[in-house]
């Protein structure tokens, strides 16, 4: 009898641990997405592979160049803490202008200023959230960045898999 129930418990381990790992979750974070991330998942998405020696190169040069112009058009920044952030991590931040966020990410998929449609993209960070965001801009890969009239003032990720708390 031990014998056969041993498997199904096993199995119902498994089909528990599959089902936990296919929870998807909002989470509100105060560390934005980072341009290099976007380049390896979009190599992955269109080439199944991470990008190589040569396309992280090219890519690094068209970023650098982005970069550099904004700042020449915007030297005010470097005087900011989100310089670093912007400049060498590639990286958005809060308070990152709208500008930045282009240069680093490009274009979002989505842009909104409807309060249902953002209280939806938050989830149950809405209630902290609503008090200041105008505006939202739905990236690839589950970032949501929200926006007042001059910068990013929060940022959730929505992530598939186990939370680190469980």
């Amino acid at each position: 009898m031990r014998r056969l129930i041993l498997p199904f418990v096993w199995l119902a381990a498994v089909a528990v641990t599959a089902g936990c790992a296919s929870l998807e979750f909002v989470e509100r974070t105060t560390s934005g997405p980072d341009a290099r991330e976007f380049l390896t998942a979009r190599s992955y998405q269109t080439n199944g592979r991470a990008p190589n020696f040569e396309e992280k190169k090219h890519w690094e040069d068209q970023i650098d160049d982005r970069i550099a112009k904004y700042l020449r058009e915007h030297p005010e920044l470097q005087q900011t803490t989100r310089f670093s952030d912007f400049r060498f991590w590639k990286h958005v931040t809060p308070g990152s202008a709208p500008g930045e966020v282009r240069v680093l990410l490009e274009e979002p998929q989505e842009q909104t200023i409807d309060p249902a449609q953002m209280a939806v993209l938050a989830e149950q960070h809405w209630p902290e959230i609503r008090q200041k965001a105008k505006e939202a801009w739905v990236y690839p890969y589950g970032w949501v960045l929200y926006f007042d009239d001059k910068g990013v003032v929060d940022m959730v990720h929505r992530v598939t898999g186990l939370r680190a708390d469980e």
